[in-house]
């Protein structure tokens, strides 16, 4: 169940990455060509570019964490647990852990920024109808989904841990 809705969720964050820069990268494309080609200059394509940019890039902070892409250095658990996949679990599940309260300490004040770009929308200057406001909402939503991601990581490695240890365990009991 959990599985099924965690790869739910990354194939959400996967198709509106893509999508956001598929289109930020048209809505250039065609600020370029307006601009050096017809020499018409439509102003607000490149805020929109510029905000569907953004959301974007901040919504792949999320799909990162649910692919683990924000602790890529192994150098340091390769060589303390080299021969010891217990200790490298171990590891894994601290790292996570550690990753999820940093995750939660920014959480309370993107709660406070969240509510406040609720109450008081701002709106853009070129792209009138854009409340910059969804920026803040977006990165509160991203952090929400991160500690989601984080708090997944963390039962699955809890789990392998678990289960390392009970073959461990059934090894040197079998000797």
């Amino acid at each position: 169940m959990f599985n099924f809705l965690q790869q739910g969720i990354t194939a959400v964050e996967k198709w509106i990455c893509a999508a956001g820069l598929f289109v930020s990268t048209l809505l250039t494309f065609a600020q370029v060509i307006n601009r050096y080609w017809l020499h018409y200059e439509i102003m607000w394509i490149g805020d929109m570019a510029l905000y569907i940019f953004v959301i974007t890039y901040i919504l792949a902070i999320a799909l990162a964490a649910s692919q683990k892409g924000h602790i890529a250095v192994e150098m340091l658990p390769e060589r303390i647990f080299r021969d010891k996949p217990v200790g490298k679990q171990a590891y894994a599940v601290a790292m996570d852990v550690l990753t999820l309260t940093a995750i939660l300490v920014f959480l309370h004040p993107a709660y406070g920024f969240f509510r406040q770009s609720i109450r008081y929308p701002e709106y853009g200057t070129l792209v009138r109808w854009f409340n910059t406001g969804w920026l803040v909402q977006v990165m509160f939503v991203t952090i929400v989904l991160s500690a989601l991601h984080m708090a997944y990581h963390i039962g699955n490695g809890v789990f392998e841990l678990r289960k390392q240890l009970w073959l461990k365990s059934q090894q040197g009991g079998s000797r």
